[in-house]
This record gives structure tokens, sequence and C-alpha cells, in this order.
């Protein structure tokens, strides 16, 4: 195995992410290279449990008219997610 000195390369992404309960929209962390860049492959990496994203909007989907909740930082459990798809927000 060759090693690149370093951590792999990524790029910031901004995503929607939604579980049962919540609509999450911020920026996600993605490895860049061929075969990668995916928001998907968040939900297929085996290394990672959760996923940290970050300037996040999170907007319940069980309690309508909620007011959403702005973070730094939110944890998602990856298993809890049913969909993730990138979006531009501009």
């Amino acid at each position: 195995m060759a090693y690149g000195g370093g951590k792999p390369r990524t790029q910031l992404v901004r995503a929607k992410i939604l579980t049962s309960d919540f609509e999450i929209e911020g920026n996600v962390q993605v490895k860049q290279g061929i075969d990668s860049g995916r928001v998907s492959d968040i939900l297929n990496a085996p290394e990672s449990a959760f996923v940290p994203v970050t300037q996040a909007r999170c907007t319940s989907r069980t309690a309508p008219g909620s007011a959403p909740v702005d973070t730094d930082c939110t944890i998602v459990q990856v298993r809890s997610i049913q969909m993730v798809f990138p979006f531009d927000d501009s």
C-alpha cells in the first residue's frame, strides 16, 4: 500500500440529508479523486458510523411549523440517513 504522506484529500460539498425526523442542509466532506467526490460516498464508507455536517440547518420533518435550528456542526448517524444529495443554495 502506498502512502501519500497525509490525510486523504477531500472537498467540501453542500448537501441535503433526510432522516425520518429531520431535513439537514449543510456542508459535508467527500473524498476527491477518481470514483470519489460523490455525496453518496458518505453512505458507503465502512469506517464512518457518523458524518459531521458543518454550518447545518436542521428542520423537523415531524413537527410542522417548528423553527429550523442552525448549528456550527451537527453529527448525523449514517445508518439513519434515508436520502442525501448535493445542492446549490445560491
